[in-house]
Formats: structure tokens, sequence, C-alpha cells
């Protein structure tokens, strides 16, 4: 992406509502139970080792995205196979996202609406964004992150009345195996995902320190998918939770203060929403700064509209049902998504360390 800039801030504000994403209304760790929160904080704590890697594939090649530096480090040929990869897990995941949203409108919101009206005013607004630039995508989000916050911490405050501590009991009654698949789900998504920017922050010349950026984003983001965890589990307990696809719609659906404040479910649309927008949007973004750098195409903005209506159209036919998506999304695509996520990243980091280590031997001789 050429001549876009945007902050070390906005950046960080960016990889927040990204990791939000659809997590905020799915949940995450729910095959741990009660114990999904302590799933979550494992989760967070590998999830800054794979996030530091990332960071230091992009410090060695300042200026250049993943897919300038596979080919760098891979070569021309075998280079662009790799990337082909990277860019199709782009596109899943943005499909993936598409998907989720369309079922939470469909099942929850406008029931009586043809699902595809809303997804094509997203579609529409996603290439919008698209051409206009990251930057602006940057500055959109830096101002609604605030409203994002304020909901989820709102919502938790309201919720305080109907929590009840022993949900949380008894700690590690099922063992370490289901807490270590709960991590494992959590630490794919969706902090793992996170990968994506490698391929998008790339000539955003103000920022300057990667490390800084993706940590913080990481914790900041993964601090608010603990609270939501946490929260569901105080109000609906593990056992409920574990048979509902959308627990903090229901979780929300159970505040009354008084006569008046009642059915604040808008406020999880709108917060999902907005970061739903940001995540395909992001997704949108690599796999089009992908196929440009792939075909060296000048500019990746002419190819937005394509790719967008694409993820949209396959969101479609990718699953039958909502049972399908849950199951795909809870025992399935961890291990789908590990490979993208982790093995095609670290075999990267290990060759870009080795050129870089091989090019400071040949310039001190």
């Amino acid at each position: 992406m050429r001549n876009e800039i945007i902050s070390e801030r906005q950046g960080i504000v960016l990889i927040i509502l990204f990791i939000i994403g659809s997590t905020f209304l799915i949940g995450s760790g729910g095959e741990a139970k009660q114990d999904a929160w302590i799933s979550v904080i494992i989760a967070i704590s590998c999830s800054i080792i794979l996030l530091l890697m990332f960071s230091r594939i992009l410090s060695l090649y300042p200026g250049k995205d993943l897919f300038d530096i596979i080919q760098i480090v891979m070569g021309k040929s075998f280079g662009k196979i790799i990337s082909l990869l990277m860019i199709w897990f782009s596109f899943h995941l943005g499909t993936l996202v598409i998907r989720n949203l369309s079922e939470f409108t469909n099942i929850l919101v406008f029931a009586d609406t043809p699902v595809i009206l809303p997804m094509l005013f997203l579609t529409f607004l996603i290439i919008w964004c698209i051409k206009a630039g990251i930057e602006v995508l940057g500055r959109w989000s830096e101002f609604f992150i605030w409203i994002v916050f304020l909901i989820s911490v709102s919502v938790t405050i309201f919720l305080i009345p109907v929590s009840d501590i022993t949900r949380l009991k008894p700690i590690l009654n099922n063992g370490l195996h289901p807490l270590i698949r709960g991590a494992f789900s959590s630490f794919c998504f969706p902090f793992g995902e996170t990968v994506i920017f490698t391929m998008v922050f790339s000539n955003i010349s103000k920022i300057k320190n990667y490390k800084k950026t993706f940590i913080l984003g990481l914790l900041m983001g993964g601090g608010i998918i603990f609270l939501a965890t946490f929260r569901n589990i105080l109000v609906l307990g593990p056992e409920t939770l574990s048979r509902i696809y959308f627990p903090t719609s229901m979780v929300v659906s159970l505040i009354h203060i008084g006569p008046t404040i009642q059915r604040l479910e808008v406020l999880v649309v709108v917060a999902f929403l907005i970061c739903v927008f940001v995540k395909v949007s992001i997704c949108t973004f690599a796999v089009c700064n992908g196929i440009s750098k792939i075909f060296e195409f000048d500019d990746y903005k002419f190819i937005a509209t394509p790719v967008a209506l694409l993820m949209l159209s396959f969101s479609f036919i990718i699953y039958r049902s909502t049972m399908e998506m849950s199951f795909w999304a809870f025992n399935i695509y961890p291990y789908y998504s590990f490979v993208f996520e982790v093995i095609i990243p670290l075999s990267i980091f290990i060759m870009a360390e080795l050129k870089n280590r091989k090019s400071k031997i040949y310039e001190e001789m």
C-alpha cells in the first residue's frame, strides 16, 4: 500500500477492533466451560510471543510487508505460491466474518428482512473504505473505538446485579484437556489472526515501533475479550453458555434497569458492526494488496470491488446452517488457521533471520 499513513495509535486501535471482531458476540474459549476465562489468559500470554515474531519480521525489512518479505527470503516462484496461500487465508477469514454477521442479523436483528440487504450495504461500505485508503479507516477507527469501550464497560456494569461468582466453580473440574483446548481455540481465534496485519503494514511511515503497536493492541483487545468472557460466565453459567451461538446478545437482554432502560441489545449490535466492519476491511486490504504484489499492479484499489463482492458471494455458500458454522469455528478452524498463523510465519521468520545474519557476515568480511 503506497504513500498511505497511519499513526502508531491508529495501528493499535485497528488491532484492538480487529481482535474484538466477531469474538465479541460469539465468545472465546468455550470448550473450557467455566474455565474459559483462564483459557483466554493463557491464549493472550502465548500470543505475545507470536506477535513479537510478527513485529520482528517487519522490522527486519522496513517498508516491506509480508508479501514482499516472502519473495525476498523464498524467491519469486515459491514466494508467490506462499503468498497465494496467505491471500486465500485473508479472503477466507473475511468471508467467515461476513457469514457470522449475516447469521446474527438473520436470527436476532432483521429476522423478516432478506439477509442480502444488510450484507450488501456493508460490502459497499467496505469497497468505499478500500478505495479511500487505510488512513481513512485509521481515523474512523480512532473515533469509534471509544464507543466500543463505552459499550463494553457499560454493559458489564449493568450486569453486576445478575452476576454470580459461584458460576466460576469448580475451577479445573474438567481437567487440563478442555482448558488447553479452549486456550488453543482462543489463541487461533482471534489472536493469531493478527497475522493479517503483516500483510497490511507496509509503507506506513508513522509506525516505527511494530512491537509496541502489536503488543498494546493485543493486550487491550485481549482485555476486552477477557472481560466479555468472564462476564458471560458469571451471568449465564457454563452450561447455558455452551448451548447458545451468540452469548453476548443473550447476556445483554437480561439488563433491566427500571421501566425505561431495557432491550439494550442494540448496543451490542452497534459495537459488533463497528468491529466487524474493521475486521473485514483489513482482510480485504490484505487480499487486494497481495494480489497487486503478485501480479505487479501499480495500485490495489481498482480490485477492491470484485474482491469484496466475491467475499460476499462466498459467504452465502460456505456453510449450510448456523450449526455447521459453529461446529467449524470451534472444532476445525483452530487447526486449519494454525498453519497460516504460526507455521508459515515461523518459516518466514527463520529464513529471514538466517538471511539477515548471512548479509551481516558478508558485510563484515
